[in-house]
């Protein structure tokens, strides 16, 4: 019977649906999360970091090489600045989402990654639009369907 309630209990994931099928992955409050991609423009790596915000996901910092794409994001009194790993750094200003709306692209090398998983988008969707959310789900879910 324990191992019953066990399994039933809420945690919290990340869940990635392209609305016909669903991925899990456990996501721990003090864990960020990254989401990367090409950005198409200037043709760079970007890191966004998130942290489990009460409403979804909350930007903790966005890294990349090239300081166009961060000023891309068009923050006002937000000053890049030069990270301990190289790239160009910047804080946003607080700003937190519900959720996250991804187009999977074919040259954009999107993925999501916290400590203990990493999601390629392209090949576990395809080319298509998914939906990020911060949730909780029974743990024997989050086991069963979790990612890669």
């Amino acid at each position: 019977m324990t191992t019953g309630v066990a399994l039933a209990t809420p945690v919290s994931v990340v869940a990635v649906s392209d609305g016909a099928r669903e991925l899990l992955g456990p996501w721990d409050l003090a864990e960020p999360l990254e989401y990367s991609y090409r950005q198409s423009i200037y043709e760079v790596p970007v890191y966004e970091e998130f942290s489990r915000g009460p409403g979804g996901f909350a930007y903790l910092e966005v890294r990349s090489p090239d300081i166009r794409s961060i000023e891309y994001f068009g923050w006002r009194g937000v000053e890049p600045h030069r990270a301990a790993d190289g790239l160009w750094a910047a804080y946003p200003p607080t700003s937190e989402v519900p959720d996250l709306l991804i187009r999977v692209t074919p040259a954009g090398q999107q993925r999501l990654r916290t400590a203990r998983w990493t999601l390629e988008l392209r090949p576990a969707f395809g080319e298509t639009v998914v939906h990020v959310t911060a949730t909780r789900r029974p743990l024997v879910l989050a086991l069963l369907e979790g990612t890669r």
